[in-house]
């Protein structure tokens, strides 16, 4: 499932290509004007409950977690 993670600000000094970051989801990061959204591939609740915990622990600040859906989806 594809998951948008907002970030308040851009993620300095956080090295999104951390192993430890891919463990739980493919990444993609895009600059905003007043932040990060990482676009992220998860393979099920747990790896997204392990992802989000990981980049509070990086000091991360999110402000926003939604589901992204997927084109088969939306018919």
């Amino acid at each position: 499932m594809l998951y948008h993670i907002r970030i308040d600000g851009s993620p300095r000094g956080v090295d999104l290509r951390d192993a430890r970051l891919h463990d739980f989801a493919d990444i993609v990061e895009t600059p905003t004007g007043t932040g990060t959204v990482l676009s992220c591939r998860v393979p099920d609740k747990a790896a997204l409950t392990g992802l989000v915990a990981l980049l509070h622990d990086l000091g991360l600040d999110i402000t926003e977690l939604h589901v992204v859906p997927e084109p088969d989806e939306l018919r």
